[in-house]
């Protein structure tokens, strides 16, 4: 499987291009006037170190770079470098909070978070693989139901905790993002994967 990057050409700084060059990856750098980069055509990718996502929520940026991935027309992913929560800024956490939940929630783009620009590197290849092979509950799905449900598997998998298999298991039982965050302790224990703590954990994240 060969998998192809374009990159912006104000990334070269950060080191990750040479990074997935290393790693294989056909790369090319372009001027981009959206995203940070695009993998096999299909997957844009907005990069921001903690310090920039903290940044770009105080001066209304990120929501415009929201507009600009869903206009594309491909999958959107922003990844975020480090842990915004601890990025030393006066923002509060309700605040960083309301973001993530607007971006993955009214936006349908998922974040993820990195631990920095080798485990980003890493992140870009692994959603190239899956998105040539997807998971069989996303494979049997077409056009933009698959898209969507790509989308939802991303951000309910950036749960603390959850992960890819756990994340089919909650979108196996509860069919949608809203039943996941409405159901009680009761109810996600049922599911194939969680226990009393998790599901506890789970129950007070939502409403906390």
């Amino acid at each position: 499987m060969k998998i192809s990057i374009i990159a912006d050409n104000r990334e070269r700084k950060s080191g990750i291009p040479e990074i997935l060059i290393k790693k294989g990856v056909s790369l090319r750098l372009l001027q981009l006037a959206t995203g940070d980069y695009i993998i096999n055509e299909s997957i844009i990718v907005e990069r921001k170190t903690s310090q920039d996502f903290i940044q770009s929520i105080k001066n209304g940026r990120l929501f415009n770079q929201c507009s600009g991935l869903r206009k594309t027309g491909m999958l959107p992913l922003i990844i975020v470098e480090g842990n915004p929560f601890e990025a030393g800024s006066k923002i509060t956490a309700e605040s960083i909070k309301g973001a993530l939940l607007s971006v993955t929630l009214s936006w349908q783009i998922p974040v993820i978070r990195s631990s920095g620009k080798e485990d980003t590197a890493n992140l870009m290849i692994l959603a190239a693989r899956q998105r040539l092979n997807p998971p069989q509950f996303i494979r049997n799905t077409g056009g933009k139901t698959r898209v969507k449900r790509t989308n939802i598997h991303y951000f309910i998998g950036n749960l603390p905790g959850v992960g890819p298999t756990l994340a089919s298991n909650l979108l196996t039982h509860f069919k949608t993002i809203e039943n996941i965050v409405l159901a009680d302790i009761i109810d996600l224990i049922e599911v194939d994967g969680i226990g009393k703590k998790k599901a506890e954990f789970l129950y007070k994240f939502f409403r906390e």
